[in-house]
């Protein structure tokens, strides 16, 4: 019996040593801050579960949650450490993707472990602030990405074209790669002979680097084939020339230098004369001009006319001719005006018979520059003739014609007539006229219009008391160059968009003059017939061209009603014409309007023609 009782005591020993001795649970899982944890352990088994796929990978706590190489989506997530029993599950959304590892160059191609759920890679590289991302796989060669040369910091992102930009990965640990481009030969063959600069060129690059040598001063200038020492701006002197290749920082790096050459730079300068101011395609001519061929001069006549030319070089002069420069009265006035700084123009007036003119000096940068001449007083006035234009640098063959086209056909106003002087001045004078300040060159500026401008102080449309003989007129001279010239002018030289007539001021004076109402409905008549066959002949030359008839600036209001009758009588044959009345304020010389008053008008006929023309 006692023998009995010890066994069954024994078994039930036996039987709480083994369930005191079972395996315990693992502590629970734990994230914070991208990390992993499992309470009570310092390294575990974490079972990784999602749709029915499981795999284990073993952590030491506080690992990355990256270790476990997760893709998007919802995981449960289980921790065993030693021999106790999993924990309870852990369940974790992944909202980004794993980050690549092992990221390595090997003989120029990008090794790095794909990722769960990625199926796109952007592989990032960085030199210095800037950085350059490139979609490549594992195993891509990288050599021909078109790197620029330097050593670069390379990091892969892994992305998901089925997500957006969120769910991308954090950025790899960091991989180098140095880029060395291939290195360009040395050019040969380098000579300098009559200002030309020669070599031979080579098949990988269009440029190359000349550096001059002097002395202690040493300073390198980018040409391209074709580069003239004149363009280059190279001060006077003695100086060891070489030249190098240029690499595109991509492909190619640039070359050595070659071996000097000697070479000695006397000021040279490019010149444009003779025929060659109308021929070589360097010079726009503005307004109606006329090459003289016995004075081997270009002629320029009216108001707002001139040249523009493109050119690089620190100076540009001209030698101009002038008539009647010793007349305070009738010497022409030009303005220069350098890459369209009017704020900054230079005003000249012309008191010699023939001079040399600096038109720019002093500029000293290689960049491509613009200068226009304005002839600024008007034809009757006083005439200038272009005989040769040079600089100590290039003139560039490069002619602009803007997309509007203006002509003024008229009398003073649009000359400018007296707008810088006032009622008590004591005449009208080229020093108190101009006519870049006047109504048709700030409407053409406005509108960023090419102008043509042919009127006259004192001259009308049929008759006027202030030209000789009295029945001289506007129509009539129109066909030539300039007024009381015998030089037939081509219209098809200059094709305007729109045409500006401004006719009936000088008529108005001698129909007010008129001393019985026959002989004033006679001239009235004779104005009128007058003014409808211009308008027919300018619809002719012109047949697409907007025509406005513009009247008021010296409030002649003997003629408003016949003007626009005659506007009405002339739009039965010609549609593309309209009419608008602007008033001045005679705030010049001898009721002319001021140049306050220019502007105001200028304003109102821009603001017109945008409308008439539908422009913005």
């Amino acid at each position: 019996m006692k023998k009995h009782l010890f066994i069954s005591l024994l078994a039930l020993l036996v039987m709480f040593l083994l369930i005191g001795c079972g395996s315990a649970k693992t502590g629970a899982i734990k994230i914070e801050d991208g990390k992993i944890y499992a309470e009570g352990a310092t390294s575990f088994v974490c079972e990784v579960k999602k749709d029915g796929a499981v795999k284990t990978v073993q952590v030491n706590s506080g690992d990355s949650i990256e270790v476990l190489g997760l893709g998007l989506g919802n995981y449960e997530l289980r921790a065993k450490a030693g021999d106790n029993d999993y924990s309870d599950v852990y369940n974790y959304e992944s909202k980004k993707l794993s980050t690549p590892k092992n990221v390595r160059i090997e003989k120029n191609k990008i090794y790095f472990e794909e990722v769960t759920d990625a199926d796109t890679y952007y592989v990032i590289f960085k030199k210095g602030e800037s950085e350059t991302t490139k979609e490549l796989k594992s195993g891509a060669l990288i050599n021909n990405l078109g790197l620029e040369e330097g050593t670069y910091e390379v990091y892969v992102v892994a992305g998901s074209s089925t997500h957006d930009e969120s769910t991308k990965s954090n950025r790899s640990e960091k991989a180098t790669y140095a880029v060395a481009l291939e290195k360009l030969d040395v050019p040969t063959g380098l000579d300098i002979e009559d200002g030309y600069i020669f070599f031979d060129m080579m098949a990988s690059t269009d440029d190359y680097v000349l550096k001059f040598v002097s002395g202690e001063d040493e300073f390198e200038r980018d040409i391209m084939v074709g580069a003239t020492i004149s363009e280059l701006l190279i001060p006077n002197g003695t100086y060891k020339v070489s030249i190098k290749a240029k690499g595109d920082g991509k492909n190619y790096s640039d070359s050595d230098y070659s071996e000097p050459i000697d070479f000695v730079k006397e000021t040279t300068y490019m010149e444009l004369k003779e025929k060659d101011l109308v021929n070589a395609g360097y010079i726009k001519w503005m307004g109606r001009t006329y090459y003289n061929e016995d004075k081997k001069a270009n002629e320029v006549y009216h108001s707002a006319s001139g040249f523009e030319l493109f050119f690089k070089g620190t100076t540009v002069t001209a030698t101009i001719t002038a008539t009647n420069y010793n007349s305070s009265t009738y010497r022409p006035y030009i303005v220069i005006v350098v890459d369209d700084d009017f704020d900054h123009a230079t005003t000249l007036a012309l008191d010699k018979a023939s001079q040399e003119v600096t038109l720019v000096s002093g500029n000293s940068d290689l960049l491509e520059h613009k200068v226009d001449l304005y002839k600024r007083s008007e034809s009757i006035d006083s005439h200038i003739a272009i005989v040769d234009i040079k600089t100590d640098g290039v003139f560039i063959q490069k002619i602009v014609e803007k997309e509007l086209k203006l002509e003024f056909i008229a009398a003073s106003s649009s000359t400018g007539y007296g707008n810088l002087g006032s009622p008590s001045s004591a005449g009208k004078t080229t020093e108190n006229s101009d006519c870049l300040q006047g109504f048709a060159f700030l409407t053409a500026k406005a509108l960023n219009a090419d102008i043509n401008i042919f009127s006259a102080s004192g001259w009308g449309c049929a008759f006027s008391q202030w030209t000789t003989p009295k029945t001289a007129n506007v129509p009539d001279e129109y066909k030539m160059v300039d007024f009381n010239s015998k030089v037939p002018w081509i219209h098809g030289y200059y094709v305007p968009d729109v045409v500006v007539v401004n006719l009936g001021t000088n008529d108005w004076s001698y129909i007010n003059a008129a001393k019985t109402a026959e002989e004033k409905d006679n001239l009235m008549n004779e104005f009128q017939k007058k003014y409808i066959a211009f308008l027919k002949e300018l619809h002719g030359y012109y047949p697409d061209a907007q025509i406005i008839v513009l009247y008021g600036l010296m409030n002649e209001t003997s003629v408003y009603e016949i003007t626009e009758s005659i506007v009405n009588t002339a739009r039965i044959a010609i549609p593309n014409l309209v009419s608008i009345q602007i008033n001045g304020d005679a705030g010049g010389y001898n009721s002319h309007p001021s140049v306050a008053s220019h502007k105001r008008i200028a304003e109102t006929l821009t603001n017109f023609i945008k409308e008439t023309l539908g422009l913005e």
